[in-house]
């Protein structure tokens, strides 16, 4: 006896008006913001050539200054490992208010929700600038910043994390007589501690590639001798500064994420 076929579901109907609306609405908006930019193809194709100067200029790479970048590069990661362990310890609070299952109230949910808004929609060579303002140019003000900006990235990753978590163990401390501040240490954050030591990884991560760029406002780091070279049109000193940073982000990179796997 012949076993009957198997039926395969047809795929569902796609629906192309919708499609082609949202393809033709990028477009138009695409052509309005070109035309807004004053973004034109021919321009373009005709400044090449400056480009082509510039890639000249920057090759090859000067590699004899790479010894003067040692000092500048400790001082990238120094900003970077401050910024990540202050911001990422004073993330913690912020995380467990902003969380809907273990904050304190709608008010102190309302507020410490738009406080974290608030600091991540200021960037941070915006902090940056404000922190060289108060304290003076230097790597102070980049650790600062990064600060700033370790707490918007952790707080918001780690507040939905921490709204993920079963709570049959935070209220079973609360059942057994613990205050909130019980529920939460022993409740609630060991459940999301994975996640948020690859949170503070993954922040690590950022804080050195910004550091390069806070240093361009005069922030301290490895990006304010880059600004140098670059005012001063040495550009296969910037080609040798580049490649470096290029190299310690990889390495970096690649630790991050076998500790993170090994963490898991």
């Amino acid at each position: 006896m012949s076993k009957p076929l198997a039926v395969v579901p047809s795929p569902p109907p796609r629906n192309w008006w919708l499609w082609g609306t949202t393809a033709i609405l990028v477009i138009a908006m695409t052509w309005w913001s070109g035309v807004g930019i004053g973004f034109s193809l021919s321009e373009l194709w005709c400044n090449l050539a400056g480009g082509h100067r510039l890639l000249r200029e920057s090759w090859p790479p000067a590699f004899a200054f790479l010894p003067r970048l040692v000092r500048p590069f400790l001082e990238t990661l120094q900003i970077a490992i401050i910024g990540t362990v202050i911001g990422g310890v004073l993330a913690v609070p912020v995380a467990v208010l902003a969380a809907r299952n273990l904050t304190l109230g709608p008010m102190t949910w309302f507020v410490d929700r738009n406080f974290m808004n608030i600091l991540r929609t200021l960037p941070d060579l915006f902090w940056a600038m404000l922190f060289a303002t108060a304290v003076g140019f230097g790597p102070v003000a980049g650790a600062l910043a990064l600060s700033v900006f370790t707490i918007a990235v952790i707080s918001k990753l780690f507040s939905e994390s921490l709204e993920s978590i079963d709570m049959a163990m935070p209220e079973a401390v609360r059942a057994a007589g613990g205050n909130w501040l019980h529920m939460v240490q022993f409740g609630a954050l060991p459940q999301a501690i994975s996640h948020y030591i690859s949170y503070a990884l993954y922040a690590f991560e950022l804080n050195v590639r910004a550091s390069m760029v806070l240093g361009l406002v005069g922030a301290g780091g490895i990006g304010m001798i880059l600004e140098t070279q670059r005012a001063n049109f040495e550009y296969e000193r910037v080609t040798v500064i580049i490649l470096a940073v290029l190299v310690a982000v990889l390495i970096i990179e690649k630790l991050s994420e076998t500790l993170r796997r090994r963490l898991a």
